[in-house]
């Protein structure tokens, strides 16, 4: 059991490629043996026919000549090979065999064979058998032939016997000859056993490859597409597929992290400045360090910048909520509706401003445009984009609301005529703490996450937000919500 096992477990252990290279050599060495076995038996039993068809035949016309008293020993008419013994009882036996086929093949050893102890065939003969020679190794096809009288009387027999060196010879020539073939057969078939396994299992190793690389960090490595539709080729393409995700998996997750780190410093940075303010002016009041008449500016500036530090932390709050997917709480919203409470709002901030309410395509809004969506969350949308408004243009510059449907899509716009944004930073201004002007912005009150909240409402609904120019100057901002 012991080496049983032990080549079973080396076998297990084996490279997938040797294992099947071994495996084509085993099955084509068995297949051609069964083949070599099954031809050479077929070619010796013919041999073995014809050697027997050669001597019933013989011993026939042995027969006639001993019943006729010919002498066997001084005929020339028989073939030299034959080995040729008459057994007649009231004649003394004797054989001929020539000195050429004794000194190659010896004599047959028939001593106590006769028609008596071998079986009749229908021919008068007995069947053919094969017996020993004289000489090591040779073997003899002998028959014999019961010898009758006028009298129907057996008085003897003539045995008749071929030797069998040329069979064995030839039937040795094809076994060496099959078996040189079955060689080259087996050493060629492993040769391209091996070059068909090799080229097969070339994707695996490539595979393999891929797999350190990775395994070292680099994401980016990919598999070498294969033939499509083979078992290699479907498991490249779905190991792709896994790394491509893998892939995009861990850049969101670097980016995410990115993210977290930049906005949690421009957090600190942003809290510590309103915080320093009122850390300073409280010290320099209880230092005594300010003149009584100027205690209602420090108080002024530390209830401005207890203020801005709040509506930062109340920003932060929201967009930890928008990253938290909170579901929202859904009802119908009439954007016509929130578009002029809107500019009701605006015009109350700034009487002198001019705000206008229409549609999309012509002077007067739609009647109504509802949409399914969080009532609180539009409205703060709104008032972020107004707020902005208010804080960075002109306060005679005007600003138009436009509502309406376009696509299957409900559209709100915010039109001002102010300085506007750069093209290059429109797309930028949606990251969070992200200023145009940082020193003009932070001293106007802004928090720099007004629009960064304004995109993450608008996603949570399902929609898109853009920015682009106004025609002769300032920022439209775009908005498409889902219609119901």
């Amino acid at each position: 059991m012991a080496p049983v096992q032990g080549l079973r477990a080396a076998w297990n252990t084996a490279p997938l490629a040797r294992r099947m290279v071994l495996l084509i050599v085993f099955i084509l060495t068995v297949a051609l043996a069964t083949t070599g076995t099954v031809l050479l038996s077929a070619l010796q039993r013919q041999l073995l026919q014809q050697v027997d068809e050669q001597l019933v035949s013989s011993a026939g016309r042995l027969t006639n000549e001993a019943l006729a008293g010919e002498a066997l020993d001084r005929t020339f008419r028989y073939p030299t090979d034959y080995y040729v013994r008459s057994d007649i009882f009231d004649k003394q036996s004797y054989f001929i065999i020539s000195p050429e086929t004794e000194r190659r093949a010896g004599k047959p050893l028939v001593e106590g064979l006769s028609h008596e102890n071998l079986p009749l065939t229908s021919s008068g003969t007995t069947a053919p058998v094969t017996v020993l020679s004289s000489k090591p190794g040779a073997t003899w096809r002998v028959v014999a032939v019961p010898v009758v009288d006028n009298t129907e009387e057996i008085v003897g027999a003539v045995i008749v016997g071929l030797p069998l060196v040329g069979t064995n010879a030839t039937v040795l020539n094809a076994s060496i000859w099959f078996l040189f073939t079955s060689t080259v057969i087996v050493f060629a078939g492993g040769l391209l056993g091996y070059y068909l396994v090799s080229r097969s299992l070339r994707p695996l190793r490539q595979i393999e490859s891929v797999a350190e690389k990775i395994a070292a960090g680099d994401l980016s490595k990919r598999i070498p597409p294969a033939e499509p539709g083979t078992e290699v080729g479907s498991l490249a393409e779905s190991l792709n597929g896994m790394l491509a995700q893998i892939e995009r998996s861990f850049t969101a997750r670097d980016e995410s992290e990115q993210k977290v780190r930049r906005f949690v410093s421009d957090a600190s940075h942003e809290l510590r400045t309103p915080l320093a303010a009122i850390r300073g002016y409280g010290e320099l009041y209880r230092m005594g360090g300010v003149p009584p008449e100027r205690i209602g500016d420090v108080m002024e500036r530390i209830e401005s910048e207890s203020t801005r530090m709040g509506n930062l932390v109340e920003d932060l709050l929201v967009l930890a909520r928008l990253d938290e997917k909170r579901p929202l709480t859904l009802t119908e919203v009439d954007l016509v509706r929130l578009a002029k409470e809107a500019a009701s709002d605006l015009e109350a901030l700034d009487p002198t401003r001019p705000v206008k309410v229409q549609g999309l395509g012509s002077r007067k809004p739609p009647q109504q445009v509802f949409v399914q969506a969080d009532r609180d969350q539009l409205t703060q949308v709104a008032v972020n984009l107004l707020g902005n408004i208010a804080r960075y243009t002109p306060a005679s510059s005007p600003v138009e609301i436009l509502v309406g449907e376009e696509n299957g899509w409900a559209v709100l716009v915010f039109r001002d005529h102010g300085p506007g944004i750069d093209a290059a930073e429109q797309d930028l201004v949606f990251e969070r703490f992200y200023r145009t002007d940082r020193s003009r912005a932070r001293s106007l009150g802004g928090s720099g996450l007004g629009l960064s909240i304004v995109a993450g409402i608008v996603e949570a609904h399902n929609g898109t937000v853009k920015l682009s120019d106004t025609r002769k100057g300032g920022l439209t901002v775009r908005l498409q919500l889902p219609l119901i």
